[in-house]
Order: structure tokens, then sequence, then C-alpha cells
């Protein structure tokens, strides 16, 4: 069945006939059909390569033709699209199949560095918290999951500072950059984000086998159900969880990782991020958290210097992107930060679905 599809695809790029209609892609872009050969994007990431094509790519590719006399797809080079209109998924997890979830940046342009475009992970969440003396700061992220669950890591809802008189006091979606009030591209005064969105916290939901005080920060993984259902729009929108038969991905190669964290100069990066770097062999990890033990639930990434996951990123998502982006991690605890040759340590989100899927409600 595959091959055969995946024949049909081959066909679509050898037809050559232009097509005018405008048309709509699975992942929720406006387009205008097109033979694949004048649609440089679907053609230079599927065509042009040697790699074999998931079976998730194939299904993609599929639903992108069009029902049109010759044989076009849905090509949305060149279109913006002003209003995607994610799902809205109040109970349950997305379908990402249905691409309800894990939905790509609109931006076809590079960003400079790690910045990300301001559209780009729209399931990114900021934990505010407040300090005994009123002060309030963002010191950990999160992954907004459905319309009302944020997923994010156990020691950012259980830990010594909370004990003390600190409080978890709101979760922010849609930020892009904590110091301006607009966020806008390039200083546009027109290519601008919806205002973040602010919750309340209903309820915390922190892993049974998370232990506060031991030393290994085994499964380090917490819910936070929001005071009110999320507003879906272009910046705001869930990341997809792996589905039950994911493939982990192979060492060294490269995962993604989000947040407003450390950058090596100050704090707070202000403006969100964007870092790749590496999977590590679990026993390579092993071996080098010698002193640590690192369990199945558990995945390490990193070792590059200069580029990781920092303090203020705990909590945010690891993710890989498989047509859609999936979270495969949540950021938990490393060595210092951006050292070579040091790892860090992830919750492995598959380990927990069912734990994440007994816990959500509507």
């Amino acid at each position: 069945m595959v091959r055969t599809v995946v024949w049909s695809c081959l066909v679509l790029f050898a037809a050559g006939v232009l097509g005018q209609e405008t048309c709509r892609t699975p992942d929720h872009r406006d387009g205008s059909c097109l033979s694949v050969q004048k649609c440089p994007s679907i053609r230079d990431e599927f065509f042009n390569t040697d790699r074999v094509l998931s079976e998730d790519e194939v299904d993609f590719l599929r639903q992108l033709q069009c029902k049109t006399k010759d044989v076009t797809i849905c090509c949305p080079d060149g279109i913006a699209t002003e209003v995607r209109n994610p799902v809205q998924v109040p109970v349950g997890l997305p379908n990402p199949k249905a691409f309800e979830c894990g939905l790509d940046t609109l931006s076809n342009r590079i960003i400079g560095g790690n910045y990300t475009a301001i559209d780009e992970f729209p399931w990114y969440a900021l934990l505010e918290y407040e300090s005994k003396k009123g002060v309030r700061a963002f010191k950990c992220g999160g992954s907004l999951i459905n319309g009302r669950y944020v997923l994010t890591a156990a020691h950012c809802l259980a830990n010594k500072k909370l004990d003390e008189g600190e409080r978890l006091v709101n979760v922010r979606l849609g930020e892009y950059n904590t110091a301006t009030e607009v966020d806008c591209e390039d200083d546009s005064e027109t290519d601008c984000a919806d205002p973040p969105q602010n919750f309340g916290i209903e309820e915390v939901i922190v892993h049974a086998g998370y232990d506060k005080n031991g030393p290994f920060q085994h499964h380090d993984i917490a819910l936070i159900r929001l005071d009110r259902d999320v507003t879906m729009n272009n910046f705001v929108s869930p990341v997809c969880l792996p589905p039950d038969n994911f493939t982990p991905t192979a060492p060294n190669v490269n995962v993604t990782a989000v947040g407003f964290g450390h950058t090596g100069r100050q704090r707070h990066s202000g403006i969100k991020k964007k870092a790749q770097f590496p999977v590590f062999a679990q026993e390579a990890c092993d071996q080098k958290w010698r002193n640590v033990e690192i369990i199945p639930q558990q995945l390490c990434a990193g070792g590059v210097f200069g580029i990781d996951s920092c303090s203020g990123d705990s909590g945010g998502p690891l993710m890989v992107k498989r047509v859609y982006w999936v979270q495969e991690g949540v950021i938990s605890f490393g060595n210092q930060c951006a050292l070579e040759g040091w790892p860090g340590v992830y919750t492995r989100v598959s380990g927990y679905l069912d734990w994440i899927r007994q816990n959500i409600r509507g």
C-alpha cells in the first residue's frame, strides 16, 4: 500500500500542468493548486531528497492532492494565510494525523541565529511566579497539549521555594517578547501577533512518583489545568504528543528545544528562542552521568558547547519534526549549561502517555 502511494507521489512530481484553483493544505494553510515542480517548499522537502519518506509524510502528500483535471497539489508558497483556524480540542488529546496540533510556522523567511518566528512553537507556555515580597518573574516553561492543559516539569510545581512561600500565579500563552506590549515582526505595524493570553491555575497535578528531595529527578513531569479554555489562533495552539507507536529519535539526530531561558549572557532572554542539538545514546549518557541513575523514562540530548536548554527553560518541550511537531521530552536538568560533552536530561513523554490521559478531563 505504501509503495502504491509513493508511486502516486512520483506521478505528481512528473506532472507539469499548472493549476490555478485556490485550496487549503492539510495543515491549515491557504494555497493554490500547482504541479509539484512549481512548488519549491514541497518539491525540496519531499522529492529532492534521498531519504525514505515516513508513512505520515506519504499520507500528507496524499492529502495535498487537489481535485483538479490535471495532477496538482495544494501549494502554500507565496500565499499569505491570515487565519489558520486551529482546531479547538476541549476533551482528550488532539489528533496529529488531522493536524489538530504541532503546526509549523507560517513564516517563510529564515530567522537569524536562534530566534524563533513570531508564530513559531505556538504551544509554548511561560510560568510566572510571585515571591514572598511580591516580585513576579517567569521561571519555568511548559507546553499546551489541548484546550485546557499545560505539560511541564514536576520540579516547577514542587520545590523548596514553593514550600517557603513562592507561588505560581500565572500561565501565559502566545508570548514572543516579554519586553513589549505588542509583538510584531521586524518592528512592522501590521504583521503583529494577537495579544498573549494569561490564565489562572485551577489545578496542578504532579506525578506521584516524583520526589522533590530526591537526587535523580525521576518522573519529573506534571500537568497544569488552566482556569478556562484557551482561545486558539495563529499564535496559540497545542503541540502533538507522541503516538502509541512512536519511534524515538535516534542518537546523533537533532531535536529542538524552545524557551526564554538563560542565553549565556543574561538570566532571561526576553525573546522566544530555539536550539537544535543531537540526542545522546543512552549508554553514553549512563556513562557520563555515572553518579545519577538514568531510567528508561528519561532521555539525554545536547553536549554541544554553547548550545543547550538552561535553567529558565525548565519544563519546556524537547521536540522533533515528523510532518507535525511532536514533544519527545520535558526539560528536566543538566550540568550547568551547554558544557561540551555533557548532555542534558529530559523526561521521556512517551513513557507517560497513559498517565497524561488518565489525568486530563473535559
